[in-house]
């Protein structure tokens, strides 16, 4: 049975969502009166009714400032109502730590859903209800929107999988119909990448699997490969006077800095070694800066004799254009986990980020800009027009909310955020920019890490859903207006909570030599973090093992979803025991599916005993 359960402020004067958004209408222009906001409940269990009068109580409600009220019938409203749940399937972290808690009740839960309910004064029409939920309370990409209170008999739930394996074919396709199959399947790739593609499966003479196409969409995107890092680029001036062109654009500025710097490092080493010939000398730890760079997950310098510095930074542009919140926060948790999963794991301490967003207040900026032409002070170019383009979140919202996205995640974990910046630009109205950095420690014995033959595979942390399917190849399409909702799927929610146990279990995973090598589940999933660790021996998969969310998911949607949260370790046989039980001590769930090393160092997926 489903029961629904209400915690509401005990007295207005206590109530800082109400407050906050009625600030917020009130800067949009609307006023709406009191306003009584309350977070829900809805709790899937078999407990009776003392029990749930005792969640009620010790559980779901500070009982100094808030009563919780368990609603069997729709609240009988005077004004307006507005209600916002999580869509199914959304990463709820809220509903997984009240799932937590319950069972440390002794209850017996099946699931727990949340959401967010407000009851206005005013009396407000649905255009204008529609209006404040869509730019102050909710985003429709993730979650829904109601006027009047849910009392929900059931939850959606996904139906068992029966395997279909599925071949695309593409071996016979014109330029058109590669150019079609890439874009309406989500892959992204160009035409001349299609074709490769195309020729490899004519020389084999098969059609590929829709999870083999996946997996090389994902490993030649934008995200992955940073094929615009590595073009041909030319700068010109604003007369179109050509300044530089560079063949390769970071090979020949940042690659090319850093080994400049390195062989001025690899010098003085050899003028300090050839200066010294005292065994003293000889045994303190190597006087080179740059000790590992441009080959694992974070570039790793020197600290002093015992330890490294780690540091990382990442854009997550995309997602933070359709979810601004969701999208910040897994750019936060992404880069930390980049930290954790470098060598043999680092141990993440500081976050810093850059956001360069349009003019919040982007009416009243216009405004003073017109006003300074008019003036005849200033030559803008004023053919933007006032009204956001359609699909665009406003500017004011999407700073806010990554903002508290990077904030959230970083102060959830303890990692404290050190420095960041903004910039302001009308022409990033469409198209956010947000990058996110970690900062880390690791001991340097610790930096190198080699997967072994006969390791087994384990995933360690939050299971797989079906958030974040084609986040890593969505990054190399242009933002169109079709993309909040086609791309609903690549959003992916955070659980910092559970990335903090995490944390925990892999860096005492570390200090007791328990697995060999370790990377992140970033763009690409599975699919990127096994082919990544297996690219020297091979790997065998054993996908129907990966704990799921929910029922129903593919055997292609398990391998590249890139549900968040989740690390990836090679474990020697000898540890493996070891290693699941340090991870049940801190309540995180670590589960072996597959092996790497192949007799051809191949790899090879399989559901149940069919290879996919």
């Amino acid at each position: 049975m489903i029961h629904r359960i209400d915690v509401v402020a005990a007295d207005s004067a206590f109530d800082p969502a109400a407050k906050a958004l009625s600030a917020q209408l009130a800067a949009l222009g609307h006023e709406v009166g009191q306003v009584q906001s309350r977070r829900v409940f809805f709790l899937d269990t078999d407990a009776n009714a003392p029990a749930i009068t005792r969640l009620c109580g010790e559980l779901l409600a500070d009982p100094i400032v808030e009563r919780a009220v368990h609603v069997t019938e729709s609240p009988h409203v005077h004004g307006s109502w507005l209600e916002v749940h999580l869509k199914p399937g959304v990463m709820d972290p809220v509903a997984a730590s009240t799932e937590m808690a319950i069972r440390d009740f002794g209850l017996d839960i099946k699931q727990v859903r949340t959401g967010r309910a407000f009851a206005f004064e005013a009396k407000l029409s649905p255009e204008v209800l529609r209006e404040i939920a869509s730019r102050a309370l909710a985003n429709e990409v993730i979650e829904s929107i109601h006027t009047e209170a849910v009392l929900a008999e059931q939850f959606p739930r996904g139906a068992d999988y029966q395997l279909k394996l599925r071949h695309v074919a593409l071996r016979n396709l014109d330029d058109d119909a590669l150019k079609k199959l890439s874009r309406d399947g989500h892959l992204f790739l160009s035409l001349d990448e299609m074709k490769a593609v195309q020729s490899y499966y004519r020389q084999v003479e098969r059609e590929p699997t829709d999870v083999e196409l996946e997996t090389i969409a994902q490993t030649w995107s934008e995200h992955c490969v940073h094929k615009t890092l590595k073009s041909a680029v030319e700068v010109y001036d604003e007369s179109g006077k050509l300044l530089r062109r560079y063949g390769n654009l970071i090979k020949e500025t940042i690659f090319k800095a850093t080994a400049e710097l390195m062989q001025s490092d690899e010098a003085t080493k050899r003028r300090s070694d050839a200066a010294s010939t005292s065994s003293l000398r000889g045994s303190v730890a190597s006087p080179l800066f740059c000790l590992s760079v441009f080959k694992d997950n974070a570039g790793v310098i020197a600290f002093d004799e015992t330890d490294a510095v780690c540091f990382k930074v990442e854009t997550h542009n995309h997602p933070s254009a359709i979810e601004p919140y969701g999208g910040a926060a897994t750019g936060a948790g992404g880069v930390i986990r980049d930290i954790l999963g470098t060598g043999l794991a680092a141990k993440p301490i500081a976050n810093t980020d850059v956001f360069c967003v349009a003019y919040p207040e982007r009416d009243k900026e216009t405004k003073r800009q017109r006003d300074k032409v008019n003036d005849g002070t200033s030559s803008l170019n004023l053919s933007v027009s006032l009204s956001l383009p359609k699909g665009v979140i406003h500017p004011k919202r999407v700073l806010q909310q990554v903002v508290a996205g990077v904030r959230d995640y970083g102060n959830r974990m303890g990692i404290p955020t050190i420095n960041g910046a903004v910039y302001f630009d009308e022409r990033y109205i469409g198209n956010p920019l947000v990058f996110c950095g970690c900062v880390g420690i690791i001991p340097r014995n610790k930096i190198d890490k080699q997967t072994q033959r006969g390791d087994a595979i384990v995933v360690l942390g939050g299971r797989t859903g079906r958030d974040g399917i084609h986040g890593a190849t969505f990054s190399s399409a242009e933002l169109t207006d079709t993309h909040a909702d086609e791309f609903s799927h690549a959003v992916q929610i955070g659980n910092a909570i559970t990335e903090k146990k995490v944390a925990d279990v892999v860096l005492q995973a570390r200090d007791r030599g328990l697995f060999t090598s370790i990377t992140d589940c970033g763009a690409g999933g599975l699919s990127s973090a096994v082919g990544e660790m297996g690219a020297d021996v091979g790997a065998q998969v054993q996908l129907e093992k990966v704990p799921l969310k929910y029922a129903g998911l593919r055997y292609d949607e398990i391998w590249i979803s890139e549900a968040q949260e989740r690390m990836v370790m090679s474990v020697p046989a000898s540890h493996i025991d070891e290693l699941l039980k340090l991870a049940a001590s801190e309540d995180v769930e670590a589960t072996v599916f597959g092996t790497f090393g192949t007799d051809r160092d191949e790899l090879v997926l399989r559901y149940g005993e069919t290879e996919v």
